[in-house]
């Protein structure tokens, strides 16, 4: 008798020790994209990780990337929102670099930025 409740509880603490070694889940990795946004991708990540140097452009709307960095900044997550300063890259990036950032925050943080007016 002692035998069978000896191996009834040895079972149980099995049993747990499964149930419990199931799969953490928690954010997925983002879908790194393939041909030229890729390329854009990688710009946007080195941009939001400062890995480029970059320098003040002359020939920049400063408000509209003032207003476009605000947001990325509104739009990140708690960590990274104290990890970078995305205005204090105002004045300093191109139009392709500053669409390369908006790119890679939308698909690392997967973020649905509003579509932009264009133009008439």
């Amino acid at each position: 008798m002692i035998t069978f409740i000896r191996l009834f509880l040895f079972s149980l603490l099995f049993t747990n020790i499964v149930l419990a070694s199931g799969g953490i889940s928690g954010g997925g990795i983002a879908n790194i994209p393939q041909g030229q946004d890729r390329e854009k991708y990688h710009l946007g990540k080195a941009i939001f990780n400062q890995e480029i140097v970059l320098e003040k452009q002359s020939n920049t709307n400063i408000n509209d990337q003032d207003e476009r960095l605000e947001y990325l900044q509104g739009s990140l997550p708690n960590t990274e929102k104290r990890r970078v300063n995305l205005p204090d890259l105002s004045g300093k990036l191109t139009e392709e670099q500053l669409q390369a950032l908006e790119y890679f925050i939308q698909v690392r943080f997967n973020i649905k930025l509003p579509e932009k007016k264009k133009d008439k």
